[in-house]
């Protein structure tokens, strides 16, 4: 018998510490969870990325991984992508993942820990599916069991020694159906180019070139995109229910909101994901998309 068989003394402490990730995490919100050790996602980090976690959590053990769900799958956006919808998911995550690293931390299996929330030193989509949250999909997304692509990412470096999930990494169906309906041709057999993607183009400050601007106006959206996610025949079904933070119908943006100076649409809509770039490039979409409609170009 092994340290890992449940009934010697190593396998009842591995157990108690996969039950305690799973009540924290699952108390916490998450869909999906798991964890790597600290040696197995390192050498994937780029030097200064491993020195942010130094500064932050000087002992650290383990990477844990969450995904937590913004919607049920499948539903379209008018022109706010869907992941901008409810509570600004940065604000909502450090919450979410507070709660779960504080319960481990009163539980006694971790001492000291930091959370990271979108702006982390990982590679976020590498490390959660190499810890069995999910698939990685074509598009560059976890694609999870519960709640598909819909999902935002989460991870908490820690002191605690937890046992590690990982394993080999699970591609998707690789259908090839999220590169045929990327507007901006992001996404091509050889990989993800973030310059044509239009989830990044339409947050980008300032005046756009004549070809980004024709992207934007394919897109459709006036913040964000949906494309990828809303023709990937794995999120059809997944059903895990939004968090109530992020269960919202689309904000309704008036042209009167986005003839507002700077400051009064931060405040009008503070709280929300779109807001960070200020009104300016909404604005600027929303124009585009205006002229689309007025003026017709052809294919």
């Amino acid at each position: 018998m092994d340290g890992n068989d449940p009934g010697t003394e190593g396998g009842q402490a591995l157990k108690s510490e996969k039950t305690a990730l799973e009540l924290a995490f699952r108390s916490a919100g998450a869909c999906a969870w798991g964890c790597l050790r600290w040696e197995e996602i390192a050498p994937h980090m780029e030097p200064a990325g491993r020195e942010r976690v130094a500064e932050r959590c000087p002992q650290v053990r383990s990477l844990l991984c969450a995904a937590f769900p913004y919607a049920s799958g499948g539903e379209r956006a008018e022109r706010i992508s869907r992941y901008a919808w409810g509570e600004d998911y940065h604000t909502a995550l450090r919450r979410r993942l507070e709660q779960a690293a504080e319960a481990l931390k009163q539980n006694g299996m971790a001492d000291s820990y930091a959370c990271w929330a979108d702006v982390s030193p990982f590679p976020e989509v590498y490390a959660a599916a190499r810890a069995g949250l999910g698939k990685r999909g074509r598009n560059g997304l976890l694609i999870t069991k519960e709640a598909g692509s819909y999902v935002f990412l989460g991870f908490v470096t820690t002191d605690g020694d937890f046992p590690s999930t990982a394993g080999d990494i699970e591609p998707c169906m690789g259908c090839g159906a999220c590169i045929r309906a990327c507007p901006g041709g992001a996404l091509r057999e050889e990989g993800v180019f973030p310059e044509r993607c239009l989830s990044a183009l339409t947050q980008k400050r300032g005046l756009l070139t004549p070809s980004q601007e024709a992207l934007v106006q394919k897109g459709g959206l006036i913040w964000g995109c949906d494309r990828c996610q809303t023709c990937c025949p794995e999120n059809p079904g997944r059903g895990a229910a939004p968090l109530p933070e992020f269960d919202r119908e689309e904000p309704r943006l008036s042209p009167e909101d986005l003839a507002l100076g700077d400051k009064a649409f931060r405040k009008k809509y503070a709280g929300k994901a779109f807001v960070w770039r200020g009104v300016q490039p909404l604005r600027r979409n929303a124009a585009l998309l205006n002229e689309e409609q007025e003026h017709p170009k052809g294919d």
